[in-house]
Protein backbone atom coordinates (compact mmCIF):
# COMPACT_ATOMS: atom_id res chain seq x y z
CA UNK A 1 0.00 0.00 0.00
CA UNK A 2 2.47 2.06 0.82
CA UNK A 3 4.62 1.69 -2.61
CA UNK A 4 0.94 2.88 -4.34
CA UNK A 5 0.63 5.80 -2.49
CA UNK A 6 4.11 7.08 -3.20
CA UNK A 7 3.86 5.92 -6.87
CA UNK A 8 0.44 8.89 -6.88
CA UNK A 9 3.05 11.06 -6.06
CA UNK A 10 6.10 9.95 -7.70
CA UNK A 11 5.00 9.48 -11.53
CA UNK A 12 3.60 13.26 -11.39
CA UNK A 13 6.53 14.41 -10.08
CA UNK A 14 8.87 12.51 -12.44
CA UNK A 15 6.62 13.59 -15.01
CA UNK A 16 6.99 17.61 -14.00
CA UNK A 17 10.39 17.40 -13.28
CA UNK A 18 11.02 15.61 -16.94
CA UNK A 19 8.50 18.01 -18.46
CA UNK A 20 9.84 21.03 -17.00
CA UNK A 21 13.76 20.29 -18.39
CA UNK A 22 12.33 19.65 -21.61
CA UNK A 23 10.52 23.01 -21.68
CA UNK A 24 13.68 24.75 -20.40
CA UNK A 25 16.02 23.05 -23.10
CA UNK A 26 14.02 23.23 -26.23
CA UNK A 27 13.09 27.49 -25.17
CA UNK A 28 16.31 27.72 -24.46
CA UNK A 29 17.58 25.69 -27.72
CA UNK A 30 14.64 27.73 -29.90
CA UNK A 31 16.31 31.11 -28.87
CA UNK A 32 19.87 30.06 -29.55
CA UNK A 33 18.75 28.70 -33.07
CA UNK A 34 16.11 30.06 -34.82
CA UNK A 35 15.20 30.71 -38.65
CA UNK A 36 14.05 34.09 -40.06
CA UNK A 37 10.52 32.59 -40.81
CA UNK A 38 9.44 31.65 -37.59
CA UNK A 39 8.82 33.67 -34.45
CA UNK A 40 11.08 32.44 -30.99
CA UNK A 41 9.63 30.68 -28.24
CA UNK A 42 8.91 33.26 -25.39
CA UNK A 43 10.91 33.43 -22.68
CA UNK A 44 7.42 32.87 -20.68
CA UNK A 45 7.86 29.26 -21.50
CA UNK A 46 11.08 29.16 -19.49
CA UNK A 47 9.18 30.34 -16.47
CA UNK A 48 6.86 27.69 -16.72
CA UNK A 49 9.16 25.14 -16.78
CA UNK A 50 11.22 26.04 -13.87
CA UNK A 51 8.09 26.19 -12.14
CA UNK A 52 7.37 22.94 -13.56
CA UNK A 53 10.60 21.39 -12.23
CA UNK A 54 10.53 23.18 -8.75
CA UNK A 55 6.52 21.84 -8.22
CA UNK A 56 8.22 18.13 -9.51
CA UNK A 57 11.26 18.71 -6.81
CA UNK A 58 8.60 19.33 -4.32
CA UNK A 59 6.49 16.32 -4.73
CA UNK A 60 9.36 13.99 -4.98
CA UNK A 61 10.77 15.45 -1.54
CA UNK A 62 7.51 14.78 -0.06
CA UNK A 63 7.11 11.49 -1.90
CA UNK A 64 10.90 10.82 0.22
CA UNK A 65 9.24 12.56 3.29
CA UNK A 66 6.21 10.11 3.66
CA UNK A 67 6.84 7.08 2.12
CA UNK A 68 10.45 7.16 2.53
CA UNK A 69 13.24 6.36 -0.66
CA UNK A 70 13.13 3.23 -0.99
Amino acid sequence: MQQALGALIGVPATILVAGGLGLIGVTIFGRLFTRRDREPIRWAHVALGFLMFAVGALLVELEIVLFGAC
